[in-house]
């Protein structure tokens, strides 16, 4: 018997559709006796990973309907018998064509080209009129050259993160992290899995929001399913060959293919997704499918939806500011706290030039501080300070309000529960070191916090790690820790002792609360007086001057007061909030914009000038002429 030609079709073609049985099971399912070109088209569409399955998800068309279809518009013979192997005799005229057009070593586009240019009548009316497919589109597109994929490492081994795409390279280093901080040196799958899942606004959690899922609960059974529980000692993993198992090195440049196929200049978190679900194990896509995602759904997502944020364009670096004017500007910042800004400056100096420099002299966090002093004398607003400073944002602060660990069970809810417990992989301490390790730590009135959370913190600041109960061991030595404690001082306003007598004061009641071991970890212990009403005035002054240069740029309007308003507000916040001492007077500056908004909304001209008042118990605008 004359041979069919299967064995012109390259060996990895062959492996992948274990020599194109899925053709023999595509004749049986439609009733046919021969096997048809369309028979083989299903059998391609039905390998995971394929271009032949991309091109049918990209047109929404399952390929087990098109199978249906196809049975139903077919005419079954009475005493027909489907076909048992792919040979010469069960193939019909067209399939055997189909394979003698092949060139020997061809792979998927090849025949692909050959099916597509000789499917059955059926076949073509189905994909054409039902399925809006442009066959003429798919065969000028098969007979050009496909992009090659980029390479994903270098001659040394070393994994080339600029094939990869800003959203992509942050999938990697997370993975690399999570890696590392269970105690591993090489990656594979599972990890690539999860990092996708836990990297904050990426296509799975935007896919999970879509799809009406808990992203979080999506993570947590991701991390159960994977064992993290069983880490060791943080290590580090290198995104190298060395450092990545062959499976994920095959779903690498798996992600690089499909990169290519779409045309994409680098590779995306879509593609690394695509090479996870299509791979031939399919233990990602099994994975997904038992915690409850919708795989066909997460695929169409990101295939037709998603798009990564933009590249921004590289700026010029602007020159970092000498250590003295950044002191300078903390000074100019932290009004009336000139005695805690002097305290602190040797310390912020030498953690300064060493996080310029990347020197970590300790392995403990740069620096820990404990804040003391009663409610709105500027304790969280120098933590916020420093931030800036150091990190460069205000916004690089995490905070804990202790008093929400003040029992025995909340220590699950800092660094997280044992596996089988709730809030396994939910710890805030745990996963806010994992989101982003270089930031402040502010621990508000830690002295509120249950004797079990203050022991984990104090390995904390003893050894600059944390382990997480999933497994992870969290790293804070980039981090600066800011404790702050109401304990034994007066309200904001109160008459003051003399300083000697508050510290000496101070110092008896935090070690009766604290012990040794905790306060020896403490670099510097800052007394946070109350404010007296001309460092109120003068914060008052300070915030109305902010407050004005922001609306003048964002409203075009000019804010003016009389010289004696400053002085005016803090009598209020005495009177009004003096348990809030700072914090009150910053209220009371912000009271006028809502009456600054409704002026600029009910003026029947335009208003240039204002200037702000005080009415009753706040503070107003009134027209200032223009």
């Amino acid at each position: 018997m004359p041979s069919l030609g299967l064995d012109r079709l390259s060996p990895e073609l062959l492996a992948a559709t274990d020599r194109l049985a899925g053709a023999v099971a595509a004749a049986a399912e439609t009733d046919a006796a021969r096997i048809r070109p369309s028979h083989l088209l299903i059998a391609l569409g039905r390998v995971p990973g394929s271009e032949t399955a991309a091109r049918f998800e990209r047109h929404r068309i399952p390929v087990t309907v098109f199978a249906e279809a196809l049975r139903a518009a077919g005419e079954r013979e009475a005493g027909q018998v489907p076909p048992t192997a792919l040979d010469h005799a069960s193939a019909d005229a067209a399939t055997r064509a189909v394979f003698r057009a092949l060139e020997p070593g061809a792979g998927e586009r090849e025949l692909l080209a050959q099916v597509v240019a000789r499917l059955d009548p059926a076949a073509v009316r189905l994909l054409s009129d039902y399925g809006q497919v442009d066959l003429a589109q798919w065969l000028r597109e098969l007979t050009i050259e496909p992009p090659k994929a980029r390479e994903v490492f270098d001659d040394g081994g070393r994994l080339l993160l600029d094939a990869f795409s800003p959203g992509a390279r942050r999938v990697l280093t997370t993975m690399a992290a999570e890696t590392g901080a269970l105690g591993r040196s090489r990656a594979s799958t599972m990890p690539l899995l999860q990092a996708l899942a836990a990297v904050p606004g990426g296509l799975v959690e935007q896919t999970c929001h879509f799809l009406s899922r808990d992203p979080e609960a999506l993570r947590r059974k991701l991390l159960a399913v994977s064992g993290g529980a069983v880490g060791g000692p943080a290590g580090r993993m290198e995104l190298s060959h060395e450092g990545i198992q062959e499976p994920l090195r095959r779903t690498l440049r798996q992600a690089a293919a499909a990169a290519a196929r779409r045309g994409g200049e680098r590779i995306e978190e879509r593609d690394l997704l695509t090479a996870l679900l299509d791979a031939p194990a399919g233990l990602a896509a099994e994975v997904l499918r038992g915690a409850g995602v919708d795989t066909v759904r997460l695929r169409r997502y990101a295939e037709q939806y998603y798009s990564e944020p933009a590249e921004p364009e590289p700026e010029a670096a602007a020159p970092a500011p000498s250590v003295e004017d950044s002191l300078a500007w903390i000074r100019g910042r932290l009004v009336g706290r000139e005695e805690a800004v002097e305290r602190l400056a040797p310390h912020l100096e030498m953690i300064i030039r060493s996080l310029r420099r990347g020197l970590r002299l300790r392995e403990q966090p740069h620096g820990t501080f404990l804040f003391c002093g009663p409610s709105g004398t500027g304790k969280t607003m120098t933590a916020r300070v420093l931030a800036k400073v150091l990190y460069g944002s205000e916004e690089d602060v995490l905070v804990f309000e202790m008093g929400q660990f003040n029992t025995k069970e909340s220590i699950n809810n800092f660094i997280g529960a044992p596996p089988g417990y709730v809030g396994y992989g939910e710890g805030k301490l745990t996963n806010g070191l994992r989101d982003n390790p270089m930031r402040v730590l502010l621990f508000d009135e830690v002295e509120k916090a249950d004797a079990r959370v203050l022991d984990a913190l104090l390995r904390l600041l003893d050894e600059g790690r944390i382990s997480d109960p999933a497994g992870p061991v969290r790293d804070a030595r980039d981090s600066v820790i800011v404790l702050t404690s109401n304990l034994g001082l007066p309200q904001g306003g109160e008459p003051r002792r003399g300083r000697a007598d508050q510290a000496a004061a101070l110092r008896r009641v935090m070690e009766g609360f604290l012990r040794p071991e905790f306060l020896n970890r403490i670099d510097e212990v800052i007394l946070f007086e109350a404010f007296d009403r001309a460092q109120l005035a003068s914060i008052a002054r300070a915030g109305l001057t902010r407050q004005a240069a922001e609306l003048k740029g964002k409203l075009g309007v000019e804010v003016r007061w009389e010289p004696e308003l400053p002085a005016r507000i803090a009598e209020m916040a005495l009177t009004w909030r003096r348990e809030e001492a700072a914090r009150g007077v910053n209220r009371f500056v912000g009271g006028f914009v809502p009456a600054l908004l409704r002026l600029l909304d009910e003026a029947d001209s335009g208003v240039d000038r204002v200037r702000v008042v005080v009415a009753g118990d706040r503070l107003s605008v009134v027209s200032d002429g223009g």
